[in-house]
C-alpha cells in the first residue's frame, strides 16, 4: 500500500480578500445609508408629533380652564428650572416652545399664569409659522378657537431635504391636520397638492 501525499491547505489570496472586503464595505454602506435616512425620518416625525401634542394640550387647557392660552417660541433656553421663560422672536421655534395660560391678556407668563406645556430646543430642524394676522405667537381662546390665526407650521430638517419636510395645518376652529403624501413618493404635499419645500 503506497503512501498518499498530504493535501496542501490553500488559503485566500490577497486579491480575493480585498474583493470580499470591498463587497462587505459596500453592503455596510448601503445599510448605514438606510439606517441614517430612517433615523432622520423618525426624528422629524417625532418632532411633529411632540409639537402636535403641545398644541392639543394648549387648546384643551384653554377650553377646560376657561382661560386664553399662548403658544410661542421661547426667547432663551433655560439653564435650570429657576430661569424665567419668556416669548421670543418670530420663527425662533427651534429654541423651544412654550404654552402657558394668559389670564390678563398681556402675553407674558405672570405669577398667576401656569405653564401648560414646554418643548425643549432642537438643533437639527427649523419650524416656520405662517398664518393670517402674521403674529409671532398663537393664542387659543376659551372656546378653543385660534383668535383668527389659521395657518400652518412647516418643519424642515437642517439638510433641507423635501422628504424630511413636515407640516401641521391649523384652522380657525383649532383643528390640526398633518400633510399627506397622496402620490406615495415619500414627499408630503400641501392642500394644493404641491410637494412641501424648505428652501
Amino acid at each position: 500500500m503506497g503512501i498518499q501525499p498530504l493535501a496542501r491547505n490553500r488559503g485566500f489570496t490577497l486579491i480575493e480578500l480585498l474583493v470580499v472586503l470591498s463587497i462587505i464595505l459596500m453592503l455596510g454602506g448601503f445599510a448605514l445609508h438606510g439606517v441614517t435616512k430612517q433615523s432622520q425620518n423618525h426624528y422629524m416625525d417625532g418632532l411633529q408629533n411632540a409639537f402636535m401634542t403641545l398644541l392639543l394640550n394648549a387648546r384643551n387647557t384653554a377650553v377646560a380652564d376657561q382661560v386664553a392660552v399662548i403658544v410661542c417660541p421661547i426667547r432663551m433656553q433655560r439653564k435650570d428650572m429657576s430661569d424665567r421663560l419668556d416669548c421670543g422672536r418670530r420663527n425662533n421655534w427651534h429654541r423651544g416652545v412654550l404654552a402657558f395660560t394668559d389670564h390678563n391678556g398681556n402675553r407674558i407668563l405672570d405669577a398667576e399664569d401656569k405653564v401648560v406645556a414646554e418643548l425643549p430646543g432642537f438643533a437639527h430642524a427649523t419650524i416656520r409659522w405662517r398664518a393670517f394676522r402674521n403674529r409671532s405667537y398663537l393664542r387659543f381662546t376659551t372656546q378653543g378657537l385660534t383668535d383668527w390665526q389659521n395657518g400652518h407650521f412647516l418643519f424642515c430638517n437642517s439638510n433641507q431635504k423635501p422628504q424630511l419636510a413636515r407640516r401641521i395645518t391649523l384652522n380657525y376652529a383649532g383643528r390640526l391636520y398633518t400633510a399627506p403624501d397622496r402620490n406615495h413618493d415619500g414627499i408630503q404635499e400641501n392642500p394644493a397638492g404641491t410637494a412641501l419645500r424648505c428652501d
